[in-house]
């Protein structure tokens, strides 16, 4: 699938978002024209057969011929990319810190994190992000640390793609970065808003709760629409990539009961997903209950009562609708491109806007390029470190 939109004729910033995904990945070209932001590209691609083992890329030659290629037959230029790390692979504390800078901050941090790998240290890397500029013993500070063969073999695909990567972000603070936006549209009072966000991911499905901006809880189950796909090509004896189009198509439809209602063969087919649909929901309440037992009620009344959706999952006609009432949450959606411009054809604009929660991760990725100031390391810093910004 993919999608560009015509050239405006106007230059600007133009910043390439890259989420690669445990099946396809996904990219998106964002051109900022002063305080206007348009969609020049939005598209994806099927992983090459080596593709991604418990998030590294295993051949990153041929990863990035594969997406060098794409873009190239699409016409989409940019000389620099932001990419993705997977949530599930990274370790998340926050972290009271002392008044340090550079590598002393970093080293401090290392201190604090250790006993809480499940790799070796000298593996990781770590970044640290302060909620202040100033320092405040009170305020704690946001320490990540992921596998440095996530990372490097990330960035390896970018740069034999013949594009800089100059970013990696965690999937979760891509995905607050695009909900901050929305919100932010919303009213100013939302800035501080507590949050619960559930992404489904293909693999992986994840829940986030924030609060006061800071991400203060991110678990996930190995469970995603992957299953579902599966479900519908085993229902109907089809290749699981055609379930998979044929899931995501517009005239889809999940009722209340569970019972999939898909175009098949110039007429349609009903598949039973009650299954599959009783195991989410029970993993979603496994990990809402976990939730609770951290914190005192106090601390999360309200947070659970409502949930912003993401992933690919949630284009699905009656699957918003089927949540709420298994869950007895309101749900709202992220809808990534709303209030941006773009000059997609009206086939092309129904198929993106009915599956844009799936480009959450790579739209937050692209704004995060946007704000990303040009990195200065010296040599002494060593090999290659990435930046983690939790928002704008």
């Amino acid at each position: 699938m993919f999608s560009k939109s015509f050239q405006t004729g106007k230059s600007g910033r133009l910043s390439l978002g890259v989420d690669f995904g445990s099946r396809s990945t996904k990219i998106l070209l964002l051109n900022q024209v002063g305080d206007r932001i348009d969609i020049q590209a939005a598209g994806s691609f099927t992983n090459p057969e080596s593709g991604i083992k418990n998030g590294v890329i295993v051949e990153p030659k041929e990863f990035g011929k594969r997406l060098a290629s794409y873009l190239d037959e699409n016409s989409v230029q940019c000389d620099t990319a932001v990419f993705d790390i997977p949530s599930n692979l990274a370790v998340l504390r926050w972290v009271n810190l002392p008044d340090l800078e550079g590598n002393e901050l970093r080293e401090a941090a290392k201190f604090k994190v250790r006993k809480h790998l499940p790799f070796p240290l000298e593996s990781a890397y770590i970044e640290v992000s302060r909620m202040n500029a100033e320092y405040d013993r009170d305020t704690a500070s946001l320490i990540v640390a992921v596998p440095r063969k996530v990372i490097d073999s990330r960035a390896e695909a970018i740069l034999n793609a013949g594009i800089t990567p100059i970013r990696a972000e965690l999937e979760a603070q891509a995905i607050l970065r695009v909900v901050e936006r929305k919100l932010n549209r919303k009213s100013a009072l939302w800035r501080d808003a507590s949050l619960t966000i559930i992404d489904f991911g293909a693999t992986n499905t994840h829940m986030y709760v924030v609060q006061n901006q800071q991400l203060q809880f991110i678990r996930g189950v190995k469970f995603g629409s992957s299953m579902f796909h599966e479900a519908v090509s085993q229902a109907l004896n089809v290749d699981s990539a055609v379930a998979e189009t044929m899931l995501h198509d517009q005239f889809t439809v999940l009722n209340e009961n569970g019972i999939l209602t898909v175009p098949y063969m110039n007429s349609s087919a009903l598949v039973n997903l009650t299954h599959e649909l009783e195991k989410l929901t029970k993993e979603v309440w496994r990990l809402m209950r976990y939730f609770r037992s951290l914190h005192p009620e106090r601390s999360y009344a309200g947070i659970l009562d409502q949930a912003i959706l993401v992933g690919g999952l949630v284009g699905l006609t009656g699957f918003a609708t089927y949540l709420e009432r298994k869950l007895g949450l309101r749900i709202e959606f992220a809808r990534p491109i709303a209030g941006m411009m773009t000059r997609f054809n009206q086939e092309t604009f129904a198929n993106v806007s009915k599956r844009q929660e799936a480009y959450t991760v790579v739209m937050g990725l692209a704004l995060a390029g946007l704000s990303q100031n040009e990195l200065n390391r010296s040599q002494a810093e060593g090999a290659r470190e990435y930046n983690w910004i939790r928002a704008a």
